[in-house]
């Protein structure tokens, strides 16, 4: 069997205010780790981004990203936009001309309504792109995912950090709902025949693969879809395939 290509979509890069005891997460270990795991490429966010100030975060990452082709820099976003105009339209015109190609959201550390009434114009200026928007599990309620593609179907929303509960009644309710949801699965996704049942219950389209850099052991990730018993084809497309495309067809 040739080399599964892998690109992980859901690295966090930089440095947390309270160190980890054992390593130290910055761009120098991610490349180490890349290396490590033969992982092709890399959606990556900085930590800087939620630690400090989003914007500045996500400078820091252009700064840390450039001269990286492994890297794929994943920009931050909040409903105003970026200072000093705070102009959403301003700041995601600027940013896809610059080349972005995936975005990244987090409501609860930066303290805005992931619903439609607050967050509503970004979705839609993400969907109008074609732009995947990424958000952690952790920091959204299921309802507030049912709002948002209720409100913006067309919407590329990519959820990391699918914890292991299971059979997942509510996810799986929302994914027969909303074709525009996407999954990122990763070790914290670890459910017993857990990938096949997604595959045969949603095809394997919908949903990318990551390692949840620096949180766990990246090779738990790659022996999760490397041993799961799907077909090479979903196989292929779940560990580079799907995510290749929706970067592909994000509209400048």
């Amino acid at each position: 069997m040739a080399p599964l290509k892998l690109i992980a979509c859901d690295v966090m890069v930089g440095l947390p205010r309270k160190p980890y005891p054992l390593f130290r997460p910055d761009a120098a270990d991610l490349d180490r780790e890349l290396a490590r795991l033969e992982i092709a490429a890399a959606v990556v966010r900085h930590r800087q981004c939620i630690e400090n100030f989003p914007y500045w975060g996500n400078d820091v990452l252009a700064r840390e990203a450039a001269g990286r082709a492994a890297w794929i820099p994943a920009v931050c976003l909040t409903p105003d936009g970026a200072p000093d105009g705070f102009s959403l339209e301003q700041t995601m015109a600027r940013a896809l001309a610059q080349g972005m190609r995936v975005a990244w959201i987090s409501p609860r550390e930066h303290m805005f309504s992931a619903r439609p009434w607050c967050s509503g114009k970004l979705y839609g200026a993400c969907s109008a792109a074609r732009l995947p928007l990424l958000v952690d599990y952790r920091g959204i309620t299921l309802d507030e995912i049912e709002e948002i593609l209720t409100a913006f179907p067309q919407l590329r929303l990519i959820v990391t950090q699918v914890p292991r509960l299971g059979r997942h009644r509510s996810l799986y309710a929302l994914l027969e709902r909303h074709p525009s949801l996407h999954l990122c699965l990763s070790s914290a996704y670890s459910v017993h025949e857990g990938i096949p049942d997604l595959v045969e219950n949603f095809g394997h389209a919908r949903f990318v693969w990551g390692t949840s850099y620096p949180e766990a052991e990246g090779g738990a990730s790659v022996a999760l879809l490397t041993y799961a018993p799907i077909t090479e084809a979903a196989r292929a497309a779940i560990a580079h395939g799907n995510i290749e495309r929706l970067l592909a067809e994000v509209k400048p």
